[in-house]
């Protein structure tokens, strides 16, 4: 059960553009949100974003008719603790979803390499790590406004306790993976020989449906598990992935793979929008599309190119990824923000879209972005940005390197320090003029790097940030 319960009973009708239609406001008709939460899909991993080997035309579709940011980021460049951000709407310390897994605990060379411990996960005892329940989620501020909510596809965020319908849904379930999918809860009467996403997909429509047919507003998060490993395409989109490219060299054969899954990802956002059209709700749907995290690492990396850095990295390819806003006669078409918004943002933002009052007493560390989606400003007014990645996994001896460590990072104004907590040192680019990160400046610039190392530390102070411990199995080398 829920530590806190909140009932918001008023629905304030914002004037100007934020103005409903005039049907809605006496309806006192709420919009819709429709939440589609890619998995691991790079920042160069669609049609629109300037990858013209991906075919993705229902996504650019939602793209032309929005608006889209060109510097979106993930808050973390892995799944959980992303999506426990999302979710949440605070930061890794307060949250405290740090990592997927302590991998370190059964590696020992990695273990031995660390001269710091990590901050622990939340674990709930019976249920594992995850979000725990006193966190009051997006659902859960949506539904005390009077929304019906729903969610289908990937969760990692806990089970039992844990789980979707103890976190604000009304209704809902984990699926993980592609064929021979698990439910969690574990579902009886299901097609398990049906292909992962496309059953959200089914699952989801049928969800809306209903809440049509009630005149109820709703909010469904869509967590598809594409195109997260393994890479199980769908063998009619294999099929033609590979005809399409057979005989180019500039392809790998996981990256051929990728593209099918993305393929099967666009082909269930176009189901999606087809529904709305179909139940006539198009016009009163608020539809967010965006990523958990940067792409993984291919071939070629053409899913994250030009930037350096793939996911479980917070170099500019593990958490650059792409956000598109559509609201038909709200969000101008075709209209693009190059304004720096991290996912902490999404839930204020939909409850400045919805105009639903935050919870009382609990903090959102985002900001909402609703004014520069819908025309009011071209600007957000926050200062910065900020990472906190405590991942340790997979030291090298020979080259004394971690394949990822703790490391906090900044961005303030374009320019992005980053912190190795294990040395105490910093490294500084200046993304303004080199946003693919390939001259660090720390030296060369002294007085910035003072300016954000003082407001990263006020940072961990305003968020209680735990530090680093002393590792008792530290072998210093």
């Amino acid at each position: 059960m829920k530590r806190i319960v909140f009932i918001i009973t008023s629905f304030v009708i914002m004037q100007s553009s934020l103005v409903l239609g005039q049907d809605l406001i006496e309806n006192n008709k709420q919009p819709n949100i429709l939440f589609i939460l890619a998995d691991d899909l790079g920042i160069n991993a669609l049609n629109c974003y300037g990858n013209s080997f991906v075919e993705s035309p229902n996504i650019d579709q939602l793209y032309a008719e929005g608006m889209h940011f060109t510097n979106g980021y993930a808050s973390d460049p892995t799944c959980a603790p992303s999506r426990a951000t999302i979710l949440s709407g605070q930061y890794m310390p307060r949250h405290r979803v740090y990592r997927v897994a302590d991998r370190y605990i059964n590696d020992r060379k990695t273990l031995v390499a660390m001269k710091y411990l990590p901050p622990a996960i939340n674990e709930v005892k019976g249920s594992g790590k995850g979000l725990e329940l006193d966190k009051f989620t997006i659902a859960e501020a949506l539904k005390a406004n009077g929304y019906a909510t729903a969610a289908f596809g990937k969760w990692h965020l806990g089970k039992k306790q844990l789980q979707i319908k103890n976190q604000g849904f009304d209704e809902g379930f984990e699926i993980l993976g592609h064929y021979n999918f698990k439910t969690s809860p574990e579902q009886k009467n299901l097609d398990y020989s049906l292909y992962a996403s496309d059953l959200v997909t089914e699952r989801t429509i049928d969800f809306i449906k209903r809440s049509v047919a009630k005149d109820q507003s709703f909010f469904t998060y869509v967590p598809y598990y594409l195109v997260h490993k393994p890479l199980e395409p769908k063998p009619e989109d294999l099929e033609y992935v590979k005809a399409r490219y057979k005989g180019n060299n500039q392809i790998g054969k996981d990256e051929i793979r990728v593209l099918a899954m993305i393929k099967a990802l666009d082909d269930n956002v176009g189901k999606l929008m087809n529904a709305l059209k179909e139940l006539n709700i198009e016009d009163n749907t608020i539809v967010v599309f965006t990523s958990d995290n940067g792409h993984y690492k291919t071939e070629s990396n053409i899913f994250t190119k030009p930037y350096r850095g793939v996911k479980g990295q917070t170099l500019e390819g593990g958490i650059r990824v792409p956000y598109i806003f559509k609201w038909n006669h709200k969000i101008k078409p075709g209209s693009v923000s190059k304004e720096p918004i991290i996912n902490v943002d999404l839930y204020p933002t939909f409850l400045g879209l919805v105009n639903a009052e935050a919870p009382k007493n609990y903090i959102l560390d985002g900001e909402d972005i609703s004014p520069v989606l819908l025309g009011n400003t071209t600007t957000t007014s926050r200062d910065a940005l900020i990472w906190e990645y405590t991942n340790y996994a997979n030291y090298n001896v020979k080259q004394k390197t971690f394949a990822s460590k703790w490391v906090n990072v900044i961005q303030m104004k374009g320019y992005k320090l980053t912190e190795d907590v294990d040395t105490g040192t910093y490294t500084l680019y200046n993304l303004n003029k080199d946003p693919y990160e390939t001259k660090n400046i720390a030296t060369e610039a002294p007085e910035i790097l003072q300016v954000l190392v003082k407001r990263l530390e006020r940072w961990k102070r305003e968020t209680e940030y735990e530090g680093p411990r002393p590792n008792p199995d530290y072998e210093k080398r």
